[in-house]
C-alpha cells in the first residue's frame, strides 16, 4: 500500500510556474536570474493530508550560452509522516536552430531523501488475530531502515517556435533504488512528461481596443506517465495588464478503477503581476470519488530580476514566465 501511495512524482497545478521541476531545460529560459516558490495542500479534508513545498532559482549566462538552476522539493504526509526531499542542480544549452527557432537540450543531478516514522504505523505482525490485542513491538524487516537516500538523473528538451513551445521530460532515468528494505530493489519508475503551450495575442499595436496593452491567451498542456499511472492537464489563462485568470482541467488517461471518472477535477485559478513579481493561487474542484476528499489549493511566487513586462531584450523563446 504504501508503494502505491508513493510510487509517483509530485504534481503541481499549475506545473508552468515550477519550470525546473517540470524539465531541466527551462533552466535559465527567461533569459535573467528567476526564483520560484510554490506551496501545494493537498486532500485537506481527509485521513492522507499531503503538503508540497518547492523553492527554484535559475539564471541564464550569456559566456557559455547556457541556463543553470538549483532546485528543492520537500513533500510530507501527516498520518505516517513520510517526507521525501530532493535537491536537483539543473543544466541547459541554448541551441539556436534559426531565426524563430531555438532549441534548450538540458540535464539535471538530484539528490533524494525518504523518511518514514514507523511508530505510526501498525503492521501485521503486531496484530493477535485470536483477541485483536496489539503487540507494540514489530519484527516486520520492513522497519529496519526508516531513511533511503538515492542519487538521480533527469534529462529533457524544450523547442521554441515565435509564440510556442513543446518540451519533454524524463525523470528518474537511473531509475535509482527507493526501496526500504536492504535485501530489496525497488526502482523508482521513469516519469515521462510531454509538455507545451501557445500564446495568442489579444491586441494589436494598429488597432484599438478596449483590452489594456500586451493582452493575450496562454493555452497549455502536460501530458504525464509514470508506471500505470497516466495525466493530462489541460489549461486557458487571460492576462490583462496586472490580473490574469483561467482554469486547468486534470483527467487520467487510463483508468486504473472503473468506477472512477476519467476527469477527476477542474482547477480555477487567479494571479496578479505586478512588474517583476507575479503571484498565482489555483483550488482543485473535484469531480470524482477520489476528489471528493481532494480540498487541493496551491499558491505560487515568481520573481524575474533585470526584466520587466514590455523589456526589448526578452527572446522569441520567453512566451512564458
Amino acid at each position: 500500500m504504501l508503494q502505491g501511495l508513493f510510487a509517483q512524482d509530485p504534481v503541481f497545478t499549475q506545473f508552468y510556474a515550477a519550470p525546473i521541476l517540470m524539465n531541466p531545460s527551462f533552466a535559465g529560459s527567461v533569459g535573467d536570474a528567476r526564483i520560484a516558490v510554490g506551496y501545494r495542500n493537498q486532500w485537506n479534508g481527509g485521513n492522507y493530508k499531503l503538503s508540497t513545498t518547492f523553492a527554484s532559482v535559475d539564471n541564464w549566462f550569456e559566456s557559455i550560452n547556457s541556463g543553470l538552476g538549483l532546485s528543492i522539493l520537500n513533500q510530507k504526509e501527516e498520518l505516517s509522516n513520510y517526507n521525501y526531499t530532493q535537491i536537483n542542480l539543473s543544466y541547459s544549452y541554448h541551441l539556436k536552430l534559426s531565426e524563430k527557432l531555438t532549441l534548450f537540450p538540458g540535464i539535471s543531478f538530484g539528490l533524494g531523501s525518504k523518511y518514514f516514522n514507523f511508530q505510526n504505523l501498525i503492521l501485521g505482525d503486531q496484530i493477535n488475530i485470536f483477541d485483536g490485542s496489539l503487540d507494540p513491538v514489530s519484527q516486520d524487516p520492513f522497519i529496519e531502515n526508516d531513511k533511503i537516500n538515492f542519487f538521480d538523473v533527469s534529462v529533457g528538451a524544450v523547442l521554441y517556435h515565435e509564440n510556442a513551445w513543446l518540451g519533454l521530460s524524463l525523470k528518474h532515468l537511473n531509475q535509482p533504488n527507493i526501496s526500504f528494505l536492504a535485501n530489496e530493489n525497488l526502482p523508482l519508475s521513469i516519469h515521462y512528461s510531454l509538455h507545451g503551450g501557445y500564446k495568442f495575442y489579444l491586441t494589436q499595436e494598429d488597432k484599438e481596443t478596449f483590452l489594456p496593452d500586451d493582452s493575450f491567451l496562454f493555452l497549455t498542456f502536460n501530458l504525464m506517465k509514470q508506471d500505470d499511472y497516466s495525466r493530462l492537464d489541460l489549461g486557458a489563462e487571460v492576462e490583462l495588464s496586472k490580473f490574469y485568470f483561467g482554469v486547468l482541467v486534470s483527467s487520467q488517461l487510463i483508468k486504473l478503477n472503473s468506477d472512477l471518472a476519467r476527469l477527476f477535477s477542474v482547477n480555477p485559478l487567479i494571479g496578479l503581476e505586478l512588474k517583476n513579481f507575479k503571484i498565482g493561487f489555483s483550488y482543485d474542484f473535484p469531480v470524482s470519488d477520489i476528489g471528493n476528499i481532494a480540498q487541493t489549493s496551491e499558491i505560487t511566487f515568481r520573481y524575474l530580476f533585470g526584466q520587466t513586462r514590455n523589456n526589448e531584450r526578452k527572446r522569441l523563446w520567453q512566451v512564458k514566465n
